[in-house]
């Protein structure tokens, strides 16, 4: 099989100073690329600033050999965004991979988040994939190539207590996936990586974080059977792929959990369809509740257009019964 090789290609990686940020990184590095580390250095809360967090992993990956610089810029601003890009393009003269990974967390019970809870965390994950990946995707565009790495989380697709703000922020990767893949040309392609791993950034300083007791408890009671997996070299392993030529698809989700590697997809059931002009009752709904609800056949549609392929389908179906 032939080794997944990033020679000639530059990377940028936000939210890169420790945990699996840091990880990407490493491997990206290690496997010839060269390596924007950008890291504002705050609390998990995204509070506060600092460099070392950044030096520290280019000092790793020029201590291996590898090329690296650090960029301290934050996510959540337009400038920003422009100025990391603007960095990979004055050190390496291009850019081919991003992986938007910057996070932040301020976990509350859903009636207790605050308006600052709320946009401090839509600002570095859904705002700050907007404002790094745009400059990127237009220079990736213009040069024919590019892999966008999107990260989601399990707490916004399935849902985890405590992180409304964060879950909400996560899964509109997701959306914003789906529309630039359909837009994006041949060969510049975006992925969503669901990524789990133990020693991350978030959930360190303590006060950080209010955490769920009960949630907790359940979650650890689990740990004993894939905590094995739980290095951030395993989700590295799945973010290599993504972010090289040998991923030729887009539009793709994929979660890495304890050493399982799953894809995630959002479908719709078969369901039940309703001819002709007049419209049913909730008393039909109700009728018909356990066919729109039937999990054993359902589509995957790949666009808002694929969708209406289905009613047409369904339509057809209809007519030879």
């Amino acid at each position: 099989m032939t080794k997944i090789d990033f020679s000639g290609r530059v990377a940028l990686v936000t939210g890169a100073g420790g945990g699996l940020g840091r990880e990407y990184c490493l491997a990206l590095a290690a496997r010839g690329a060269a390596v924007v580390v950008n890291d504002l250095g705050g609390s998990t809360a995204g509070e506060g600033a600092s460099t070392d967090y950044a030096d520290r992993v280019v000092d790793e990956i020029r201590a291996a050999g590898g090329k690296a610089v650090a960029n301290y810029d934050s996510v959540a601003t337009e400038a920003g965004g422009a100025g990391m890009v603007r960095a990979a393009i004055e050190a390496f003269d291009r850019i081919d991979i991003v992986v938007n990974n910057a996070g932040n967390q301020r976990n509350r019970r859903f009636g207790e988040f605050s308006e600052a809870d709320i946009d401090a965390v839509l600002a570095v994950h859904l705002k700050g994939a907007f404002f790094v990946t745009q400059p990127a995707y237009t220079l990736m565009c213009r040069q024919g190539y590019g892999r966008i790495v999107l990260v989601g989380s399990q707490s916004g697709i399935f849902g985890n207590p405590i992180r409304a703000n964060y879950g909400a922020a996560k899964t509109a990767m997701m959306g914003l996936m789906n529309v630039i893949a359909q837009e994006a040309p041949t060969d510049v392609l975006v992925n969503c990586l669901f990524p789990n791993a133990v020693g991350g950034r978030l959930g360190g300083k303590p006060g950080d974080v209010r955490p769920d007791a009960e949630f907790l408890a359940a979650a650890g009671a689990k740990v004993p059977h894939y905590i094995d997996g739980m290095q951030p070299s395993f989700v590295a392993a799945m973010l290599c792929y993504l972010a090289s030529d040998r991923c030729t698809s887009s539009q793709n989700m994929y979660s890495v959990l304890g050493g399982k590697y799953s894809r995630i997809f959002a479908g719709l059931t078969e369901g039940w369809f309703r001819p002709g002009k007049v419209p049913p009752t909730p008393e039909d709904i109700v009728a018909h509740l356990a066919q729109i609800d039937d999990l054993s056949r359902y589509d995957v549609p790949r666009s808002g257009l694929d969708e209406m392929d289905t009613v047409i389908a369904a339509k057809r179906r209809t007519a030879q019964e």
